[in-house]
């Protein structure tokens, strides 16, 4: 791994908090991913959101940058973690305060100092993270598009592109999820920022090969904010989750624990009151309702439901499934453990067919 540039900083100048476009030549094909770092290390939805940018990159030919704001020294195992994850090279904001909670007042000119280093044509931040407070001031910043609840495909086949520029194109749903717009940086003529939706775990699709390079910024000044604590919201894993299975408590504790001890990473089993606001919260790519207890998620076209039901009972009336499965009383304990079985092929394998409900 190489350190592109020496640990010293030089001062840069100020940047105006007033937004101020400034025309470019072209749009770079690049991807901008700022991490989120827990307890120094990236989390979850910022490795997903690299291995997005890496799924979609060798089409556009674009190349995928991570972007971290940290207070201390990056160490090679996080840097080779986010090469792993698709980062072709790492873009380090590092100075005193940038490790606290990010906000735009105090981390808004240090990110900003790292796009003007990499021109974007994409700036991808990670569901659940910072991207609701740096996000919308970064676009205006750039001059450039906002999209909240994104996700993005490649180019399509035979798209024609502006010389050198690469095409992603991004889409931005509606806040009820029955439809979207599509963002094509190039046609607008803009680079995107983009929050990207909920997805599954990330994909190590890169290698642990990247370079660092310590990007000259301002650190915050004192604002007059003080962390007094930091605690893990136990509702965020249900929100961001790729698939979920939420189980009626009226089932009885056994086919929660079952599943849920068999559950892999993106797959969250819950219990519908427990976890009712990360429920609300939630827009999964796979939604599975054991029970006869009623839920209700923000859906997508691509989006499938299933519902497993005791045999003499009657789905919800409200319910809306591509699957219907009916469970006989004494096959119970088969069926959670098939299940339970089934459930890490759900995160990586595409959403199933549409099917009619039985």
């Amino acid at each position: 791994m190489d350190r592109g540039v020496t640990e010293g900083h030089d001062e840069p100048s100020q940047v105006d908090e007033v937004a101020r476009p400034r025309p470019r030549e072209a749009l770079l094909p690049n991807l901008l991913v700022p991490i989120d770092l827990r307890d120094g290390h990236p989390t979850g939805p910022s490795l997903f959101a690299l291995s997005e940018g890496r799924r979609v990159a060798h089409v556009a030919g674009a190349t995928v940058f991570a972007v971290v704001l940290t207070d201390c020294r990056l160490s090679d195992e996080v840097a080779e973690r986010l090469g792993r994850a698709g980062a072709d090279k790492v873009l380090l904001c590092e100075g005193e305060g940038l490790g606290a909670p990010p906000l735009d007042v105090t981390h808004g000119a240090a990110l900003y100092a790292a796009v003007e280093r990499v021109p974007p044509l994409l700036v991808l931040f990670p569901a659940g993270g910072a991207g609701d407070e740096l996000g919308p001031a970064l676009a205006a910043r750039l001059g450039g598009a906002f999209a909240s609840a994104a996700d993005l495909d490649p180019s399509e086949a035979g798209a024609s592109l502006a010389d050198g520029v690469g095409r992603v194109l991004v889409r931005r749903w509606r806040r009820d999820r029955a439809g979207y717009r599509r963002l094509d940086p190039v046609e607008l003529e803009r680079p995107v920022v983009a929050l990207l939706a909920s997805g599954g775990p990330p994909q190590d699709i890169g290698t642990g090969d990247v370079e660092v390079e310590v990007v000259p910024c301002l650190t915050p000044g004192k604002v007059g904010v003080v962390e007094l604590a930091s605690d893990v919201d136990d509702q965020a894993a249900v929100a961001l989750a790729s698939v979920l299975v939420v189980v009626d408590p009226a089932l009885g504790p056994e086919a929660l624990e079952a599943l849920r001890a068999a559950a892999p990473p993106g797959v969250a089993v819950v219990d519908p009151v427990a976890q009712a606001a990360g429920i609300a919260a939630s827009a999964p790519r796979i939604l599975i309702s054991v029970g006869t207890r009623e839920v209700t998620v923000a859906r997508t076209p691509r989006g499938r439901t299933a519902v497993a039901l005791p045999a003499d009972a009657a789905p919800p009336a409200r319910q809306s499934a591509d699957v219907v499965w009916r469970v006989e009383p004494g096959a119970k304990q088969a069926f959670w453990r098939d299940l339970a079985r089934a459930l890490p092929a759900l995160v990586v394998g595409p959403s199933p067919k549409k099917a009619t409900p039985a």
